[in-house]
C-alpha cells in the first residue's frame, strides 16, 4: 500500500501502521476498538485509513466486505443523520432485527418513516447493533465536517464497543474550536514526519536531481506534512530542486496549503472552475442532481479535464477530490456570485420531499439578501429535522433562516428558538452565544420567556458558577414573561421550584419569593400536573407540614399516576422525589424511579438515564441500602463514560452520603474542598447533604458535639422543615453530647413532621428517637415499635441503627442475652451493606456483652465480577435474553454474550438457571 509518494515504503508511519495493524489483529479475536486520527491538514489522516482499510480487506481501499467507509461533507453538517444515514445505507435492510423502539427510532432518523421524535441515544443504540451485528471495518474521515447529530451517534457507539470484532475509525482535523463530540474515544496524534522519514518520502517522489541540503530544508519547513512534501517535490522546478533557483516563501504547509490550491485552480479555464465548485458545494448529493445542475450551468463532467491532469479530482461524477483541502480551497475560493449561481443551479435540479431539506439548505446558500419566502421554507425545515430528533440541525436550519429574516421581530424569535435548539441538541455554549446575537431590544412576551428559560439551562449546563444561584430568578422572570400563556408560566415556575430545591439557600432568590408565585400560577390550574406541583411547593413554604401534607399527597399522586406520559414523568420526577422526601414516602420514591427509569430506557433517553441513576444512589444511599445505590452509581458511571463525560467532568458526581457510610481514609480531609465547590458552584441542596453525610459519621464515630454542631446548621428548631429527617440524628447526638434540651426540641419538631407525615419510616424514626429520651420503663416499648415499624419499609439503615441503639441499651441494662441478638443483627446489617463505621461501633458494642467475635463478613463470590459483569449477570439471572440485556444496558448482543461467558467461569456454573443460585443480593 502506497501511503506517500510513488514508493512502497511507509516514511516514518511504522508506528502509526503497527498501531492500526493491532487494533484489527484483535478484532479478528473479536475484540472491537475505536480510534481517532487526529492531526493537521496533509498529515496523512486519510493515507493511514486507506491503509488500514487495504489491510483488513485485501484489496484495494474500500472495496472489501465487511468495510463501511464515509467521510464528512461539509454540505451536509446541517443535515440530521446526514452521515449516519450514509454510513448504514448497506445494513438498513438489516433493521428489521432490531427491538421495535430502536428500529423505530433508526428510521425516523434516516427519514424512511414518520413518527415521534426518537432520543439522539436510542438511535445511537440502534446504530450500535447493526454495526454488532458481524465483524467489519468502519472507517469515518472528515469528522470535522460530519453533522453533529452523527457525530455523537457514532462516538455513543465507539464507547460502547467491546467484543463484536468491530473497528471504528475515525479521522479527525485539528480545528480551532472542537466541540468535543468524540470525547472518551482513544485518540492517536497524526504529526509531521520526523526528518530522515521527511527526506525519504521527498526523494521519492522527486524524480529528478535533489539537493540534500535543500531536501533537509523542506523537510523543515514543512514540518514534515506529508501532502506538502508530496506536492512540493512534483511542482517544483528542476532549478528549485538542485537548488539553483530560491524556494517559496513560506514554504506552502498547514493552513497555506488551501491558499497553494487555490492558486492552481485559479488559472484554469472558466468552465472548469464551475464544475469544481458545483462538485464541492454538492459533495454528497445524487449522482442525477449533480449532472442536472451541471446542466443548468452549461458545464460537463467533461471540464474537470485541467484538474483531473493535476490529479486534484477524479471521477464524474461522482467527484472524488484528492483532499479535503482542495475541496476547501476550490469552495472557499469561489467568487460569492459563482457559489451562489452553483447552489441555486443545485436547488433547482434537487426534486422530490425525501430531498426537501438538502434543497431547502441549497436554496439558502443561493439567497444573498433577506428573504421571508426562504427563510420560511428553512423553518419549515427545522421543524422537520426537529421532528428527525436532529436538534442540532434544527438549530443550524433556524439560525440561517434567521440571517435570511427580513422583520427584526421575527429574526430575533427564529433565534431564540435556535437556541432552544442547540440546547436541546446538548450545545449550552452555541445555544448561549445565539441568544446573545438575538439581543434584548426586540424580545417581548413569549420570546423573552422562552430565551429567559434557555438561557437558564444552558448557563447551568456550562458549569458557570453563578449558573444554579440565577436560575430561580431566570425562570420566575420568564414565567413572568409568558403572561397569559399560563400553561408555560406554569412550567417555568416548576423549573423555578427544581432550581430552587437544587440552590436552597445559596440561590438568589428566597424561597418566600418563589412560593408566592409557585400559588399565584397553582391558582390558573389547581388540578393539573404543574398546578399541584406548584401549590405543594408553595404550601410547605408558607404553611408548614400540617396544611402541606394533603396537598403535596396530591402532587405525588399526580406524577405518580401510570398514566402520565414518558416526557412528562422525565421532566417532572425529581420534583416529585423531594416531595416524597419531605413526606418520608419511600414506597413511592422507589417506584417514581423505577417508573422514570423504564421511562428513559423506553425513549432512548440516557441523560434522564443518568440523573435517574444519580438519584438513585442517594436515595438508597440515605435509606441505608448501600449495595443498591452502589449498583446506581456503578451504572451512572458506566453511562456516564457512554455519552462523552470525562474521568475530571465525573467528580461533581460522587455521593458524599454513600461514600461516609464508608468512610475510606481521606474522607474527612476532602470534605472542605467538596463543600468549596458546591459553594463556588452554589449547589446548595449538595452543600447540606454532604453535611448531613458528615454528620452520621460523626455519629458512628461517637463524635456527638461535631455532629450536634453541623445539624444545627440545617434544621431549624420550632418550625420542621425540608430536613426534618434529619431530626433524629440531631435527638442521638444532642443527647449523648449532654445537651437534653436540645434532643427535647428536636424530638419536639420530629414529632409534628411524622404525625403528619404518617407514613411508617417517620413514625419508626419516632419510635427510636423517643426510646432515646425515655425514661427506663417506657424505653423498651419504644424501641420494639421503631424496630417493628422500619422493618416494613425500605430504610435498611434506619432499621440497623435502631437495632443498635436498642442492643446498646439492652447491654447498659445487663440484658446481655437480649442485647446480642439485637447488637448481632444490627453488625450482620452494617457488614452485609459495607457501612464499616457504624459496623465497628456495633462489633465493639457486641464484644463488651461477651461475644466471642468473629471475623468480618468475607466479601461474596460475586465481587469478584466487575460491575457490569454483575449488572449481566443478574439480568441473565432474572430470565432476560441477551438481546433484552443489551437494550438494558445499552451494549450489543454480542458484547453481553462475551461478558455472560465470563461471568459464568467467575462463578463456577454452566446455564443461566444456576445464576440465580449463586449471585447475592
Amino acid at each position: 500500500m502506497r501511503l506517500f509518494g510513488q514508493g512502497d515504503r511507509l516514511f516514518g508511519r511504522e508506528t502509526e501502521c503497527a498501531v492500526l495493524d493491532g487494533l484489527l489483529s484483535e478484532a479478528r479475536s473479536g475484540h472491537s476498538a475505536a480510534l481517532v486520527l487526529r492531526g493537521e491538514a496533509g498529515t496523512g489522516k486519510t493515507a493511514l485509513l486507506r491503509y488500514a482499510l487495504s489491510t483488513a480487506t485485501g484489496a484495494p481501499a474500500g472495496s472489501g466486505a465487511g468495510t463501511l467507509v464515509i467521510s464528512g461533507v461539509e454540505a451536509e453538517a446541517g443535515l440530521p443523520y446526514a452521515g449516519l444515514h450514509r454510513l448504514l445505507i448497506p445494513l438498513l435492510p438489516e433493521r428489521g432485527n432490531l427491538p421495535p423502539a430502536q428500529r423505530a427510532a433508526l428510521e425516523v432518523a434516516c427519514g424512511l418513516t414518520d413518527g415521534p421524535t426518537p432520543d439522539l441515544y436510542l438511535v445511537s443504540l440502534a446504530a450500535l447493533t447493526l454495526l454488532a451485528a458481524a465483524p467489519r471495518l468502519c472507517v469515518v474521515d472528515d469528522v470535522h465536517w460530519l453533522d453533529p447529530d452523527s457525530a455523537r451517534a457514532l462516538a455513543f457507539v465507539a464507547r460502547r464497543l467491546h467484543a463484536e470484532g468491530v473497528v471504528l475509525l475515525f479521522g479527525q482535523r485539528v480545528v480551532a474550536e472542537d466541540p468535543g463530540l468524540l470525547a472518551g474515544v482513544d485518540v492517536l496524534e497524526i504529526t509531521g514526519l520526523a526528518r530522515d522519514a521527511a527526506m525519504a518520502l521527498l526523494s521519492d517522489v522527486v524524480t529528478g536531481d535533489l539537493d540534500l541540503g535543500l531536501a533537509e530544508h523542506v523537510a523543515q519547513s514543512t514540518g514534515g506534512n506529508p501532502l506538502a512534501l508530496t506536492d512540493l517535490g512534483r511542482e517544483l522546478t528542476s532549478e528549485q530542486l538542485r537548488g539553483a533557483s530560491p524556494l517559496p516563501d513560506p514554504v506552502p504547509i498547514g493552513s497555506r496549503l488551501e491558499a497553494h490550491y487555490s492558486a492552481r485552480v485559479s488559472g484554469y479555464p472558466e468552465a472548469t472552475r464551475t464544475w469544481l465548485v458545483l462538485a464541492a458545494a454538492g459533495a454528497g448529493a445524487r449522482h442525477d442532481h449533480l449532472l442536472a445542475a451541471a446542466g443548468l450551468l452549461a458545464v460537463r463532467p467533461e471540464d474537470a479535464a485541467p484538474a483531473e491532469s493535476d490529479r486534484l479530482v477524479s471521477g464524474t461524477p461522482p467527484v472524488v477530490f484528492r483532499h479535503p483541502l482542495v475541496r476547501s480551497a476550490v469552495y472557499g475560493d469561489a467568487p460569492p456570485p459563482r457559489r451562489r449561481a452553483v447552489h441555486a443551479a443545485l436547488a433547482a435540479a434537487i426534486t422530490g420531499d425525501a430531498d426537501a431539506d438538502r434543497r431547502a439548505w441549497h436554496l439558502a446558500a443561493a439567497t444573498a439578501a433577506p428573504d421571508e419566502s426562504v427563510a420560511a421554507e428553512l423553518e419549515r425545515r427545522a421543524d422537520r429535522a426537529g421532528a428527525r430528533g436532529g436538534q442540532a440541525a434544527r438549530s443550524t436550519f433556524l439560525s440561517r433562516a434567521a440571517e435570511l429574516t427580513p422583520d427584526e421581530t421575527v429574526r430575533t424569535g427564529r433565534r431564540v428558538e435556535a437556541a432552544a435548539a442547540a440546547m436541546a441538541a446538548g450545545a449550552p455554549v452555541r445555544a448561549l452565544l445565539l441568544l446573545e446575537t438575538a439581543g434584548d431590544d426586540h424580545l417581548s412576551g413569549p420570546a423573552r420567556g422562552s430565551a429567559l428559560l434557555t438561557r437558564a439551562l444552558a448557563t447551568v449546563n456550562t458549569g458557570a458558577p453563578t449558573a444554579l444561584r440565577d436560575a430561580t430568578a431566570l425562570c420566575l422572570e420568564a414565567a413572568g414573561a409568558f403572561g397569559a400563556d399560563h400553561g408555560r408560566a406554569r412550567r417555568a415556575a416548576v423549573q423555578a421550584v427544581d432550581h430552587a430545591i437544587g440552590a436552597e439557600h445559596l440561590s438568589s432568590v428566597s424561597e418566600t419569593t418563589v412560593a408566592a408565585e409557585a400559588a399565584r400560577l397553582a391558582a390558573t390550574d389547581p388540578d393539573g400536573l404543574d398546578g399541584l406541583l406548584l401549590a405543594g411547593y408553595a404550601s410547605f413554604i408558607q404553611d408548614g407540614y400540617a396544611a402541606c401534607v394533603p396537598l403535596l399527597r396530591r402532587a405525588i399522586a399526580a406524577i405518580a399516576d401510570p398514566a402520565l406520559p414518558d416526557e412528562t414523568l422525565r421532566r417532572r420526577f425529581v420534583v416529585g422525589i423531594n416531595y416524597c422526601n419531605l413526606l418520608w414516602d419511600d414506597d413511592t420514591k422507589l417506584l417514581l424511579l423505577d417508573r422514570a427509569e423504564a421511562a428513559a430506557r423506553r425513549t432512548g433517553a440516557l441523560h434522564t438515564l443518568d440523573l435517574v441513576h444519580f438519584v438513585g444512589a442517594m436515595t438508597d444511599a440515605v435509606l441505608g441500602r448501600l449495595r443498591h445505590a452502589d449498583r446506581h452509581d456503578a451504572a451512572g458511571q458506566r453511562l456516564r463514560r457512554s455519552i462523552g463525560i470525562t474521568a475530571e467532568q465525573e467528580q461533581v458526581w460522587r455521593h458524599p452520603e454513600l461514600v461516609a457510610w464508608r468512610a475510606p481514609d481521606g474522607f474527612r480531609e476532602t470534605v472542605p474542598q467538596a463543600l468549596g465547590v458546591f459553594e463556588m458552584l452554589h449547589m446548595g441542596g449538595m452543600h447540606t447533604v454532604t453535611r448531613l453525610a458528615v454528620a452520621g459519621l460523626e455519629i458512628a464515630s461517637g463524635a456527638y458535639p461535631a455532629a450536634v454542631e453541623l445539624l444545627l446548621d440545617i434544621v431549624d428548631l420550632g418550625r420542621p422543615r425540608r430536613y426534618a429527617w434529619a431530626l433524629p440524628d440531631l435527638v442521638e447526638a444532642a443527647l449523648r453530647s449532654g445537651d437534653r434540651a436540645t434532643a427535647e426540641l428536636a424530638c419536639a419538631d420530629l414529632a409534628s413532621a411524622a404525625g403528619n407525615s404518617g407514613t411508617p419510616r417517620a413514625l419508626g424514626l419516632l419510635d427510636r428517637s423517643r426510646a432515646l429520651l425515655a425514661a427506663p420503663e417506657e424505653a423498651e416499648e419504644h424501641y420494639r415499635a421503631a424496630v417493628e415499624r422500619l422493618a416494613a419499609t425500605p430504610a435498611w439503615g434506619d432499621l440497623a441503627r435502631a437495632r443498635l441503639l436498642y442492643g446498646e441499651w439492652l447491654r447498659r441494662r445487663r440484658r446481655r442475652r437480649d442485647a446480642r441478638d439485637q447488637l448481632a443483627t444490627a453488625l450482620e446489617m452494617f457488614e452485609e451493606a459495607g457501612a464499616t463505621v457504624f459496623a465497628g461501633r456495633a462489633r465493639a458494642e457486641l464484644g463488651a456483652t461477651g461475644e466471642s467475635m468473629r471475623s468480618p463478613v468475607p466479601k461474596e463470590r460475586e465481587t469478584a465480577l466487575t460491575p457490569q459483569e454483575a449488572a449481566v449477570a443478574r439480568l441473565a439471572g432474572a430470565g432476560a435474553t441477551n438481546a433484552e440485556i443489551a437494550a438494558h444496558l445499552y451494549l450489543s448482543p454480542s458484547t453481553v454474550d462475551y461478558h455472560l461467558r465470563k461471568v459464568f467461569r467467575k462463578l463456577g456454573v454452566t446455564s443461566r438457571r444456576r445464576l440465580r443460585g449463586v449471585l447475592h443480593d
